[in-house]
């Protein structure tokens, strides 16, 4: 039986909801992701949103997907001939949009 703070932390690391492809041999939440959750929250909150409008090497666009275990943004540009790219996080400067905005980076990661 999935508490709900165990289908918090699978939908946080993008993992399925299908209790079999989250629990271990032993039924229950593989211990790795409880291990993780810090990690994953921390990079969520660093991260810019889907939705949040970043200024890009090439511009201002539109963030419509996020890895934040790779660290990357893909940005749909408001120049409608480019495509969408992937930059880094740290390439990209949130500035508006999305559900909230980002936190700033810890100092010991830059």
């Amino acid at each position: 039986n999935f508490q709900p703070v165990s289908i918090k932390m699978a939908k946080e690391q993008g993992l399925s909801l299908n209790p079999a492809k989250i629990s271990g041999s032993c039924g229950r939440l593989m211990c790795c992701l409880a291990y993780e959750q810090k990690s994953y929250e921390y990079l969520n909150s660093i991260t810019p949103q889907v939705g949040s409008i970043v200024r890009t090497p090439d511009g201002e666009g539109t963030v419509i997907e996020t890895n934040v275990v790779a660290g990357t943004l893909k940005v749909r540009s408001n120049v409608e001939i480019l495509a969408p790219r992937i930059y880094k996080r740290d390439e990209c400067a949130y500035i508006r949009g999305g559900k909230r905005a980002p936190q700033a980076p810890d100092k010991e990661e830059e």
